[in-house]
């Protein structure tokens, strides 16, 4: 601020300014945190020699500012319930030693359930390490996803939720998070080898040894708590309750001779756990089939045609992430792989009633 003027009149000058400043703070006081119109800046005008006046100063007038109207929020999606994931058609579970046994065993029978409108879960019991450790085993789970993505025709992510049941074991849940119907268990058993005898990089257990009472419980390789058979039982009964399927499949059990003779221990043992779970509670009028292993390779071929090219592409897209299958390239090829193409060219089914075995 600047004055012009006699030094006599430099007090008489300060109380005007002064006068002016706590004029012009009290307008501010009067101006809330809002948007206010523009005001004129307050000034003091002097001539020299004559008494300076005050220029007067507009009062500010506060223009609120404009309420926006909050927008609801959408609501959240209900929680999907990995263990029972919406369907809107029949359920069929399945239960299997390893990964491919699903795609190797009952391979024609899953694209049926999904055209009809259906979801699959797949449960398997063991890692199928083979012995070579946690690569090995992940490798075969990236097969498998990717296998089921080229099964349900679409190709995204996986979520892996571990999920504690009732009955105390905790297992891995994999679902595509674009499609509720499908999902895959792991219990993370180590694989018990041909005979049941086990691998030594994982202790030489299995669920052969399991069931014949030479250990006491098997440890999952994820680190929980070991399971007894009963507990293996319960928790597929645990599984079985949540999911509700109309339709379940596992292997021929070890306890059918005649069916099961030659089929690989975890295989037979893996039956007889199924079974168990199974007619551990009320089903209803769900049904039950074994397939049918290694033992089918001796029967006529029963495949082809367009079930059976899918199958085939299925089983390629799996086998390009598991280093024991070499060659499957296209169909020839894959048919062509040893012992493998005898069981991708054949599925052998059995109920209840034709396993004789009350």
């Amino acid at each position: 601020m600047r004055h012009r003027g006699k030094s006599g009149l430099s007090a008489l000058g300060f109380i005007v300014v002064a006068s002016a400043v706590a004029f012009g703070l009290a307008g501010c006081v009067a101006v809330s945190a809002t948007e206010v119109a523009p005001t004129t800046e307050p000034t003091v005008s002097s001539v020299a020699n004559a008494t300076p006046t005050p220029t007067p100063t507009t009062t500010p007038t506060v223009v609120p500012s404009p309420t926006a109207t909050a927008e609801p929020e959408p609501p959240a999606p209900p929680p999907v319930d990995p263990l029972r994931p919406a369907c809107a058609g029949a359920r069929a579970m399945s239960v299997w030693a390893h990964e491919d046994d699903d795609l190797l065993f009952a391979g024609a029978q899953l694209p049926q359930v999904l055209a009809s409108g259906g979801c699959i879960r797949t449960v398997f019991l063991t890692d199928g390490d083979a012995g070579r450790g946690a690569e090995y085993a992940n490798g075969r789970v990236q097969g498998i996803h990717r296998a089921y993505d080229v099964l349900r025709g679409a190709s995204s992510s996986w979520t892996q939720t571990a999920v504690t049941l009732p009955s105390g074991a905790t297992v891995s849940v994999h679902q595509p998070v674009d499609d509720t119907r499908v999902s895959l268990v792991f219990l993370h058993l180590p694989d018990g080898n041909l005979n049941g005898q086990g691998y030594p990089a994982t202790g030489e257990v299995s669920l052969a040894k399991l069931a014949a009472d030479k250990i006491a419980a098997l440890a999952p390789s994820t680190g929980g708590a070991p399971l007894s058979w009963n507990a293996i039982v319960a928790g597929l009964g645990d599984l079985i309750s949540a999911y509700q399927p109309a339709s379940f499949f596992t292997h021929v059990p070890g306890s059918a001779n005649a069916l099961a003779k030659g089929d690989h221990a975890d295989h037979a043992i893996t039956g007889i756990l199924a079974r168990k779970a199974w007619f551990s509670g009320d089903r209803g009028g769900s049904t039950i089939m074994y397939a049918m292993g290694y033992q089918s390779a001796q029967r006529p071929a029963n495949l082809s045609g367009e079930v059976l090219r899918h199958k085939i592409a299925v089983f390629r897209t799996y086998a390009a992430d598991d280093p024991v299958i070499r060659g499957c390239t296209d169909d020839a090829s894959c048919l062509a792989v040893p012992r493998f193409g005898s069981w991708l060219g054949r599925e052998y089914l059995f109920t209840e009633a034709e396993l004789g075995i009350g």
